[in-house]
C-alpha cells in the first residue's frame, strides 16, 4: 500500500537528497538557497501526488466524488432521481360563497408557495377542499396537516381561512444524494441485467423517486413465483417519505406504472404495500430510569427496526440475494441489543415480546408502543 508522504516528510527527503548529491553543502544552515528550493520541490511533488490520488479515486464508483459519480452512472444508463414538489390538499373555510381558480396561489409562513391544481367553488358558507402542488421542488415543501396558509391570489375571498388538510402536503423530494446514487450504481455493477431476474426488479424499483436504496441493507424485496409460474411480487420501502418506510397506495401505483414499462414480456408483476406488523415492547427495570435514557432507548429501537426489519415472503433464502422475501422472524435478541446500546443504559429487562416474532408473508416489522414499567 502506498501512502502519500506529508509535505513535511517530502521537504525533509529533498533536503537529504541535496546534502547527499552536493557534498559539503548543508541544507539546514541559513542563509542559503537549498532550504527554500527543497520546500518548492517538495510542494510540487506533494501537489502532483495529491492529484494522482484524486484521479485514482475517481476511477471507481465506490470512491468517486459527486461530479464523477454522475459519469459512472451515465456509463450504465443510470441518472440521479430528480427532485419533486410536495402535493396534497388544502381546506379553505369560507363564511359565504367563494370561487377558487385553477392556479390560485397560497403561501406558507416561510414563503413557500403552493398552486391549486384545479379550481372549485362554494355557493354558501362551508369548507372547500382544493388540491395543491408546491411551486418549487424539494423536501422543504412538505407541510404537516393543520399548517395555516395565506391566500395570495386566485381566490375570491382573500380573508377566508386556509390550512393544510388531513394527510398533509407530502412527497416532496430532493435530488438523489450521492450515497443513494452510489448504492444504486454499485448494485447495478454487482448485478448485471438478466432479463427479469429478481435483482432486476430491485434495480428498476430503485429508479423511482422516493424508493429507498441503501448500500448496506435491502430496501426493495422481491418474491418470485408467489402466485405461480411467471409471477413476481415487489415490496418497495420509502424511508425518505415515511418514518416506518411503508409507502402509500399512490406511491405503490407509481412503482407499478414504472415496472410495467420495463418488465419483460410474459411476467405478471404485482407491486404490494408491505403490511406493518407492529411490535409492542415492554421494558422493566430500566437503570437509570430517567427521561433522557428512555428517549435514547426509543431512538435505538427505531434505528434497529430500520436496520434489521425485512419483508417476509415465501421465496427461498439464497446466499448473495438478501433482497428476496423469504420466511422471516424478528429476533427478540435484536431488541435486547438495541436497548443495551442506548446511551446511558446500564440495565434492563424486556418482558414483551416474550419470544421471537414470526412474520407472515408480506409483513414488515415496525416499532409499536414502548412501555416502561
Amino acid at each position: 500500500m502506498f501512502v502519500i508522504p506529508t509535505l513535511k516528510e517530502l521537504v525533509e527527503r529533498t533536503r537529504q537528497a541535496f546534502r547527499v548529491n552536493l557534498p559539503g553543502s548543508d541544507a539546514w544552515l541559513w542563509p542559503n538557497n537549498i532550504n527554500p528550493t527543497a520546500k518548492v520541490f517538495a510542494g510540487l511533488a506533494h501537489g502532483v501526488m495529491g492529484f494522482a490520488d484524486y484521479i485514482f479515486r475517481q476511477r471507481f464508483a465506490l470512491t468517486a466524488d459527486s461530479e464523477n459519480l454522475d459519469l459512472h452512472g451515465e456509463e450504465l444508463g443510470l441518472a440521479r432521481r430528480p427532485a419533486a414538489p410536495a402535493q396534497g390538499f388544502v381546506d379553505i373555510v369560507a363564511s359565504g360563497a367563494i370561487v377558487c381558480d385553477a392556479g390560485a396561489i397560497l403561501r406558507r409562513a416561510d414563503g413557500v408557495e403552493f398552486r391549486a391544481i384545479a379550481g372549485g367553488s362554494l355557493t354558501g358558507a362551508g369548507t372547500l377542499s382544493v388540491e395543491v402542488i408546491a411551486t418549487i421542488d424539494g423536501k422543504q415543501t412538505v407541510t404537516p396537516a393543520g399548517a395555516p396558509l395565506e391566500i395570495v391570489s386566485g381566490i375570491s375571498d382573500p380573508d377566508a381561512a386556509a390550512s393544510v388538510a388531513d394527510g398533509g402536503i407530502v412527497n416532496g423530494l430532493d435530488v438523489e444524494d450521492d450515497e443513494t446514487f452510489r448504492a444504486r450504481i454499485l448494485f447495478r455493477k454487482r448485478n448485471p441485467p438478466m432479463g427479469g431476474a429478481a435483482a432486476d426488479y430491485v434495480q428498476w424499483a430503485g429508479e423511482v423517486s422516493g424508493v429507498s436504496f441503501d448500500g448496506d441493507r435491502s430496501t426493495v424485496f422481491v418474491e418470485r413465483l408467489w402466485a405461480g409460474p411467471g409471477t413476481v411480487r415487489v415490496f418497495p420501502l420509502m424511508f425518505d417519505l415515511y418514518a416506518d418506510g411503508i409507502p402509500s397506495a399512490a406511491d405503490v401505483g407509481r412503482v407499478a406504472d414504472y415496472l410495467d414499462a420495463v418488465q419483460p414480456a410474459g411476467a405478471t408483476v404485482t407491486v404490494a404495500v408491505p403490511l406493518a406488523r407492529q411490535i409492542d415492547i415492554t421494558i422493566s427495570g430500566l437503570t437509570p430510569d430517567r427521561s433522557d435514557v428512555r428517549e435514547a432507548v426509543v431512538v435505538a429501537l427505531r434505528a434497529a427496526f430500520r436496520r434489521l426489519s425485512r419483508v417476509a415472503g415465501n421465496d427461498r433464502k439464497i446466499a448473495g440475494m438478501p433482497y428476496l422475501a423469504y420466511p422471516t422472524t424478528f429476533s427478540r435478541s435484536w431488541l435486547w441489543q438495541a436497548v443495551a446500546n442506548a446511551s446511558g443504559e446500564q440495565r434492563h429487562v424486556i418482558t414483551v415480546p416474550a419470544d421471537d416474532v414470526a412474520l407472515a408473508a408480506g409483513e414488515f416489522a415496525t416499532l409499536g408502543s414502548v412501555t416502561f414499567i
